[in-house]
């Protein structure tokens, strides 16, 4: 009796050790498609042994066996079998190590779509629990280098998808200029939304780009800068203070004075004034000398002329005082002579001193008080006049 007992425990026990050890033996002993059934089958315990020798059969195997469907779907059954969780405490070495073998496999199985999709969809699914950067810099390379007329457009549109994950720099300036390469058009949407989203992470590149650029490009770069509804204030006032100091250097181009030039200024002069961004002082006053003579040209309309003057409150209170009042006293040298000046304009100018305030406007502002303006701009003088801080 106590031999049966004993009998019966050890085979229990049997039972249970090669049932825990199962998905190993499957895989040592088992063909590939065995193999792909242990990684399919294989418990935590078991898990990551049996995932990191499938990959390490694949690429042991691969130049052997070739384009071989059964391969590829044990490499894709390991590469679908890591999780962040089951990574997250392994050693630094082992998750650089996978991280190679994922770069060894993109690489060996270039004719296979599955097994490359899968693993560029895993590395995104991996970005928080394992460095992307060598990754990274692999699909910026494969990008590169590969013809787009011959690329798989599943393998790009998931390169392009991952990129706006885990690109960088590098990733922007590859796919900003696919976006001016009418070769790619066919994947411009996918592009697009990638480049607008690798700006927070990319500025150092986006500032290089708006410095070597024509106003049309510098166009582009803008309009894709406000495109994005996750980019920080501070990063949009960066570029656009760039934009209105690159474009203002532009102007004695050829194009330098169209609409479409003014346009752009104009928008990024607002962004600058509605977010006090004072740094861009400089190119704002810059700005302010430019419009003058737009506007004189008739280049500028009157409403955009308003709209670089009042900005000055925001962006250059200090430093727009002075060039503020200079104009204020050629309009009121005009006025007095008896020519024609825009009640408008000079409306702007008395409004954006008196909400500066600053004493030094005191005489310009008085003299306007004494002179044949209309009534609308002898009251704004009085107020501003009012409203002047005299200590």
């Amino acid at each position: 009796m106590i031999k049966k007992i004993c009998l019966i425990i050890l085979c229990t026990f049997t039972s249970f050790s090669v049932f825990a050890q199962s998905a190993k033996v499957k895989f040592i002993k088992g063909n590939i498609t065995d193999k792909t059934a242990a990684v399919r089958e294989a418990d935590d315990s078991e898990a990551d042994w049996v995932s990191d020798n499938a990959i390490a059969f694949c690429l042991e195997n691969k130049e052997l066996l070739g384009n071989d469907r059964e391969l590829d779907a044990l490499a894709v059954a390991a590469i679908l079998s890591y999780y962040p969780e089951s990574l997250k405490n392994q050693p630094d070495d082992q998750k650089q190590k996978l991280t190679d073998n994922f770069i060894s496999l993109f690489t060996s199985f270039n004719k296979s779509n599955t097994v490359q999709i899968a693993l560029i969809s895993k590395m995104v699914t991996l970005k928080d629990t394992i460095s992307t950067d060598s990754f990274t810099a692999l699909l910026n390379g494969y990008l590169k280098t590969t013809d787009i007329k011959t690329i798989d457009a599943g393998v790009f549109k998931a390169c392009i998808s991952a990129l706006e994950n885990i690109g960088n720099d590098e990733s922007f300036k590859i796919l900003y200029g696919f976006l001016n390469d009418s070769s790619y058009s066919a994947y411009k949407k996918e592009i697009e939304k990638t480049t607008v989203a690798l700006i927070p992470n990319a500025m150092n590149e986006v500032i290089a780009q708006i410095k070597t650029s024509d106003m049309k490009k510098m166009t582009a770069i803008f309009n894709l800068a406000k495109e994005n509804s996750q980019i920080s204030k501070k990063n949009l006032c960066e570029i656009s203070e760039n934009v209105l100091n690159e474009s203002i250097l532009l102007v004695d181009d050829s194009s330098g004075n169209s609409t479409e030039n003014i346009t752009l200024q104009i928008s990024a002069l607002e962004i600058l004034s509605e977010n006090r961004w004072t740094r861009a002082s400089a190119p704002a006053l810059s700005y302010f000398d430019l419009s003058k003579k737009l506007y004189d040209k008739s280049k500028m309309s009157g409403e955009q002329f308003k709209t670089v003057i009042t900005s000055l409150r925001n962006i250059a209170p200090l430093d727009a005082v002075n060039p503020l009042i200079d104009y204020l006293e050629e309009l009121n040298d005009s006025t007095e002579k008896g020519k024609s000046v825009s009640t408008d304009i000079v409306l702007s100018i008395i409004n954006t001193l008196g909400a500066i305030g600053n004493k030094a406007a005191f005489d310009s502002l008085l003299a306007v008080t004494y002179l044949n303006y209309e009534e609308s701009v002898l009251t704004a003088a009085r107020e501003a006049l009012s409203g002047l801080r005299w200590q």
